[in-house]
């Protein structure tokens, strides 16, 4: 049996996008069905192809139909797919609303790769239980209901640390700098940067090349994708 998460995600911006892929991609028994960049367009999808979809990576702030709006005419329509909102948006009414609408997590940006993984396998979690014919024991449903997740970044990186810096990069999307230029926009030490963008580079979120230039030692510079 193909107990493989189907995950639709729904998000405008390509790049925050890209990022959530690659933080699937890294996890086991995961398919991503689709990427669509707005509410409306969303939500016709999910209602044409619903069984064929298990969560959904839902942004707040889209064209044509926001997060919250599209979620509404879900529940109008019955539909109880899982979803998990991501969005800058923290106030008590905002994230009231969607509590309301029966979702799985909330999470607020900038958010560590870690928090996203704890939040997806939360809802793997429920999804393999329930789509067994097994009884639940107390254990499995005390999972169920934690937030604990067995992913963990590297030793020696912090997940605060990491979404600090994913944040500062933004502004640097499409460009080479070096890590002299990140030092100075995170207050961090270079030592303590590298192990940072080693990772980033890892998860195929940032390149590096080097930079021989014209005098002095040759730069290692990266690329913001």
């Amino acid at each position: 049996m193909n107990l493989n998460m189907k995950i639709l995600i729904v998000e405008d911006d390509p790049m925050v996008a890209h990022i959530h892929k690659l933080y699937l991609q890294e996890l086991k028994n995961f398919e991503i069905v689709a990427v669509i960049d707005n509410g409306l367009d969303a939500f016709e999808y999910i209602m044409r192809h619903s069984s064929e979809i298990d969560l959904v990576i839902l942004d707040v702030h889209m064209p044509k139909l926001n997060g919250l709006e599209m979620l509404k005419l879900l529940r109008e329509e019955n539909n109880q797919i899982s979803v998990i909102p991501i969005t800058a948006i923290n106030d008590n009414q905002t994230i009231s609303e969607f509590m309301n609408l029966g979702i799985i997590d909330y999470l607020v940006k900038p958010f560590s790769q870690e928090r996203f993984n704890q939040a997806v396998m939360r809802c793997e979690l429920k999804y393999k239980m329930f789509s067994s014919n097994n009884k639940l024991s107390q254990n499995d449903i005390d999972q169920i209901l934690s937030r604990k997740s067995e992913t963990s970044l590297p030793k020696g990186l912090q997940e605060d640390t990491l979404s600090y810096i994913v944040g500062r990069l933004a502004d640097y999307k499409d460009t080479f700098v070096d890590i002299d230029d990140i030092a100075k926009i995170t207050n961090l030490s270079k030592v303590s940067l590298r192990k940072y963008l080693d990772y980033l580079i890892e998860l195929s979120a940032i390149t590096k090349r080097i930079d021989y230039g014209t005098v002095g030692r040759p730069k290692y510079k990266y690329y913001i994708k």
